[in-house]
This record gives C-alpha cells, structure tokens and sequence, in this order.
C-alpha cells in the first residue's frame, strides 16, 4: 500500500487512483540497443580500426569491459526509472485530487475538487496505440498540473469530472442542481 492510499484510507473514501504505464523503460530499453549496436560494430571491425589508429587501443577485453560498464549504466538508469515510478502518485478523494512524486525533493500537491477548471488528456498516436498518455488539470491560479504516463488518462480524467460533479452537487452549488434538474427533465419527455 502506498503513502498515499494509507493517509486517506481512514479520512476520506479514495475514488480512483491512476496507474502508471511502464513505458517510462523504453529510454533504458533504446540506450541498451544504442550501446549494443555501438559496441558490436567495435567488436566486428576492432582490427580494421586497429589499422587506422596505427596501434593496437582495442582488443577484445578491453570490448568486453566496455560492455560491462554499458550493461551497468543501463541497469542502473533502468534502476533509477523504477524508484522515481514506484515513488509517484495521483489520487482522487471524495473531496480532492492529490498527486505525490519525488524520492530526494518530494513534491505533494492537494488540489480541492472545486478549484479544478478543465481537465485534458494530450496523447500522441504513438501514445493512443500503447493506451498511455498525460492528463493536464487547469486550475484558477494559473499554471496546468500535469501528471505524465498514466494509463487509461481518458478513463482517469472522466473520473475526476465525475468526482467534481458529484462534489459540486453535495456541496449545494445551486447552478449545478438546477442544471442538472434541467438535463434530467428534458431526457423525460
């Protein structure tokens, strides 16, 4: 259980939580590719480039301990990914929309459903295909929140304006009641 779902576990009833994709390793996973394709093209033409330089610089331990430290650097890049994606965050309560990242610089943003102005999903085609994107909140003081990588944004986003709505409607907000008593009257008939 995360830090958030167990600090509003018994002060307030959680609506959703978002999930993040793991399309956050895809970085890791193309430098790996990258470096491997680098060090094989050294392997393969280590005597021609010998011939070049005029001296013997590579040889083949000296390859294989450039691939340890590039397997090392991937790993420990794809190890630094999956703790900032462990440590991240976003819930909506009954009664607000909290979002917490950061391991060293923890961030924790409590945003009230009512200041919440529009929320927008922004997905590439790349993005759409592999069912992530990122929400962006626009609130009255100014800049927009944006949470990157969630999955499902659209179905999350539809989550936050249906709390905000449900919200709005128990607090009394009379324009919202007479909106909705409006919409409901003309679906009758």
């Amino acid at each position: 259980m995360k830090v958030l779902e167990r600090t509003f576990r018994k002060s307030e009833r959680i609506v959703a939580k978002a999930k993040f994709t793991y399309m956050v390793f895809l970085r890791e996973v193309i430098i790996a590719a990258i470096l491997g394709g680098i060090i094989a093209v050294l392997w393969i033409f280590t005597p021609q480039i010998n011939e070049l330089l005029k001296q013997k610089i590579l040889t083949h331990s000296i390859l294989k301990w450039v691939i340890i430290g590039a397997g090392a650097f991937v790993v420990v890049l794809g190890i630094f990914e999956a703790i900032a994606k462990w440590h991240k965050e976003a819930v909506i309560t009954d009664r607000k929309f909290v979002v917490r990242t950061g391991i060293f610089r923890l961030v924790d943003m409590q945003l009230p459903l009512n200041k919440i102005e529009l929320v927008r999903v922004e997905q590439n085609i790349f993005q759409r295909v592999l069912g992530y994107g990122n929400v962006h909140i626009s609130v009255d003081s100014g800049n927009p929140i944006v949470i990157k990588g969630i999955v499902s944004p659209a179905r999350f986003a539809q989550c936050i304006t249906r709390q905000k709505s449900r919200y709005e409607y128990e607090s009394g907000n009379k324009s919202f009641r007479l909106e909705l008593a409006t919409s409901v009257q003309n679906k009758a008939y």
